[in-house]
């Protein structure tokens, strides 16, 4: 219902503008739905509106071509109120517009076949969700298999619906883990024949044998053995023979690899498994970009196409108008209602990205229909695009000197809000960018006044190679784990340096603060909750009580130190350091510098209370650890003894990054040498002092001789460092002689002069080859976007060292 009032709503705001023939409900519904809900979209509203007058007919044609292109030749109830879609396999799914009805539909030759599933409440989540794989691995066995089984006397049917349902008799008990002994017993445990024409049959299955059966499954011998039994059961009750060839034919698939695989992973978190966030829609973003429109006019810029300087000035003067429009919403609205709302939605997104990703990465163990890279780059850019937008308006909430407002919130302010904090990132990244000089781009603004901001013509290009690279190493494609080069963690947080160190500066030791944020992200299990929810809140003083009985070693002094140090300070979050007075907003435009973010300090007060999400809390933890155990610490704390220890971490894993290169190159090759300094080393040949190579291999039979550049580069967290690493890395620009290239260029200059010699001095054998071939090469530990995209060209082969060795594999001068 709430469509059709938002629809009605749609049709008062156009009433006055609209042609009297221009208001048939067809017609204006159409209009709703192709504009979604925004039918003037700029700052420019016309007089007069007409419609097309055949714009229903043509939306209703598209909607029912749509629907009959995927549509089956026939519907399991007779009916044709199904939301239809059919995948890439050609399994029509199907979800019923009239109950909890799930189906399959698969056409083979003159027959459709559906699997059908009613969702039963009176069953756990679990069971109903193993009940639906058994039905999806059922069809898309029965899809991989068509050639093989069509012949069968079930498929001379026209249509044949199989209705699964849960054996009763066959519980699942969610307390164990899957139990091997159930791989024996039957999966299909009866069917039943409830109507001739169409053949209607009711399976009953035994879900905790679909669990067993799925659990770790590296082959398709339960898809296989699901797709047996329900024929062999079918055509018994029917009464009809089963060729045993065509049996033995379907059993020899049964080793390829698995299509439906279940893992039983180990939940670290006490967050809520299934979430709904709050996201906005299509028509959000298009009336928060009609109202940016309405500020470009109202500020009296001309359309046109902008670049540099005059495109920075509208950027930000539109940017700076949606800036106080954001603040005068958030003033109207119930500050600690809307800081708890903003800690849930960040909370479920963040779920919901952990999750997707987490999925994806198990499917790695059988195949899939779907693009893995797309999958892992749509989450970050759907979840956790979002869930920066939520952290962004929950600091704003937080630290906005106007908490005076009374009004609820709902998810449509919700919607709305993160709407307009997405148009106001995309236009403070568009002016950082050019302010910074990372990319060239500008604004055009159009005749109705929408702003669209653009960037070099290969801008999206570079953008998606990067992301599907950055997809490949989070999935773990060509990546050996053993070799990358990690601080230890445990080692780290027994260091009695660091650890004097902490208690010096923070009060504290680190391993306390990482058990606490433990604490944090399982408040069940430490008595903070009873059941698992988006945020949780306690007081201060049980907070520290939990804590206290969960650290040992802690005092409670330790611990107090601990919950202020994790407690994100309102004053503070717009405060940078050095600076006497408050930024007018979050500072989001800094990382390093910015001492109070949610990210690190998940402890938010709320009146009296504490509230924190156990995801985000877990986030910190990962944060924190990681960045001691990388070498650097989160934010520029005043901790002078910590950031002296923690760089010594740094210096370590620089000078193993180089060790373990070596080891790398010498699984190919035995001529490997590392540091090698012909200046300092071979004096009487009067080299040019061009420094060290920190990784010199050789291939005698291809002539390849490969010079490796290994740098550790702090990583980049916004469009300032971004920069800042660009400009370490490659200089300002190519005659810059300050960046990291400005040497390796002079090393490839040394490499081309004096070659031969260079392998005469370090008494390597000649080439079998005359022809030589020179790699040059630049290993790290990260993959960031300068490595993918350099910003001038240049002979070099980027690559993080986990992949080293499947890189060395793939080139066939290595071999």
């Amino acid at each position: 219902m709430d469509a059709y009032e938002r629809f009605w709503t749609y049709v008062d705001t156009q009433d006055g503008l609209l042609n009297p023939f221009s208001r048939g409900a067809v017609d204006l519904f159409a209009s709703f739905r192709d504009f979604n809900e925004v039918l003037v979209e700029g700052a420019v509203t016309p007089t007069f509106i007409s419609l097309d007058p055949s714009w229903g007919s043509s939306w209703r044609y598209k909607n029912l071509s749509t629907f009959w292109e995927n549509a089956p030749r026939y519907f399991p109830d007779g009916s044709i109120g199904w939301l239809l879609d059919k995948n890439a396999s050609g399994v029509i799914e199907m979800c019923s517009r009239h109950d909890d009805s799930l189906a399959y539909s698969v056409e083979m030759a003159d027959c459709t076949i559906q699997v059908v599933m009613n969702i039963d409440h009176s069953l756990s989540l679990l069971e109903n969700r193993l009940l639906d794989l058994f039905v999806q691995a059922l069809s898309d066995c029965l899809q991989q298999c068509r050639n093989l089984v069509f012949e069968l006397a079930l498929f001379e049917r026209r249509h044949v619906v199989i209705q699964c349902e849960t054996d009763r008799a066959c519980r699942l008990d969610e307390s164990t883990m899957p139990d091997a002994a159930l791989a024996r017993t039957p999966i299909v445990t009866s069917c039943d024949k409830l109507s001739e024409s169409p053949l209607k049959l009711r399976l009953r299955v035994n879900v905790a044998a679909v669990q067993t059966g799925l659990n770790e499954a590296t082959t398709a011998t339960f898809e296989i053995e699901s797709l047996i039994e329900t024929l062999m059961t079918i055509h018994h009750v029917c009464g009809w023979q089963l060729a045993e060839d065509v049996l033995a034919q379907i059993r020899a698939t049964a080793t390829r690899p698995a299509r439906y695989c279940l893992s039983v992973v180990q939940q670290s978190v006490d967050a809520l498994e299934y979430v709904d966030p709050i996201i906005p829609t299509l028509t959000d973003y298009k009336l928060a970009r009609r109202h940016l429109a309405v500020s470009m006019r109202k500020l009296g810029f001309a359309p046109g196409r902008y670049e540099l300087k005059e495109a920075k000035e509208r950027i930000d003067a539109g940017r700076e108008h949606l800036r106080q429009h954001i603040d005068g919403l958030i003033a109207k609205h119930e500050p600690n209602e809307l800081v708890r709302n903003c800690i849930e939605q960040h909370e479920a997104l963040l779920i919901s990205e952990r999750h997707r990703v987490m999925r994806t990465c198990q499917s790695l163990m059988h195949e899939v229909d779907y693009d893995r890279h797309e999958a892992v780059a749509g989450a970050r850019k759907e979840f956790g695009g979002n869930a920066r937008h939520y952290r962004y308006l929950l600091e704003k909430a937080l630290s906005s000197p106007q908490r005076t407002g009374r009004e609820p919130i709902d998810a449509s302010l919700l919607r709305s809000l993160v709407g307009f904090v997405d148009w106001y990132m995309v236009l403070a990244e568009a002016s950082d960018t050019l302010h910074n000089g990372v990319d060239v781009g500008g604004v055009e603004i159009d005749e109705s006044y929408l702003p669209q901001i653009f960037y070099s013509p290969d801008h999206e290009n570079r953008q998606a190679t990067f992301e599907r690279e950055y997809a490949r190493w989070q999935l773990g494609i060509g990546v050996i784990e053993s070799d990358a080069v990690v601080g230890d963690l445990a080692e780290d947080l027994e260091n009695p340096r660091l650890r004097q160190a902490f208690r010096q500066d923070a009060g504290f030791e680190l391993k306390h603060l990482l058990q606490c944020l433990i604490v944090l992200s399982q408040p069940i299990r430490h008595e903070l909750a009873t059941k698992p929810a988006l945020s949780y809140v306690a007081s201060s003083q049980v907070i520290h009580e939990a804590i206290f009985s969960s650290l040992e070693g802690a005092t409670s002094a330790d611990c107090e130190a601990i919950v202020q140090c994790l407690t994100l300070s309102a004053v503070d979050i717009r405060r940078l350091p050095g600076r006497n007075t408050d930024e007018s907003d979050v500072p989001f435009w800094e990382h390093i510098k910015r001492l109070h973010r949610y990210t690190i300090r998940p402890l938010v007060p709320d009146g009296g209370m504490l509230r924190w999400g156990a995801e985000g809390a877990s986030r910190a933890l990962h944060i924190w650890s990681k960045s001691v155990v990388d070498g650097y610490l989160p934010a520029d704390l005043p901790w002078p003894a910590v950031e002296r220890e923690v760089r010594l971490i740094k210096e370590r894993i620089e000078k193993q990054l180089e060790v373990r290169t070596e080891e790398i190159f010498r699984r190919f090759t035995q001529y490997v040498m590392r540091g090698v300094d012909f200046f300092h080393r071979f004096p009487g040949e009067h080299f040019p002092d061009v420094g060290d190579f920190d990784v010199l291999a050789y291939w005698p039979f291809t002539n390849t001789l490969v010079t490796v550049e290994c740098k550790y580069n702090k990583p980049p967290f916004s469009v300032k460092d971004s920069r800042r690493l660009r400009d370490e890395i490659f200089g300002k620009d190519e005659a810059d002689r300050k960046g990291q290239f400005s040497k390796i260029a002079r090393r490839r200059d040394f490499v081309k002069e004096h070659r031969s010699r260079m392998l005469e001095l370090l008494k390597w054998p000649p080439a079998v080859v005359a022809e030589g071939r020179d790699v040059e090469m630049y290993v790290s530990r990260d993959l960031h976007w300068w490595m993918v995209h350099p910003p001038y060209p240049v002979p070099t082969e980027f690559v993080r060292v986990d992949s080293l060795d499947d890189w060395l594999k793939s080139e066939a001068w290595s071999q």
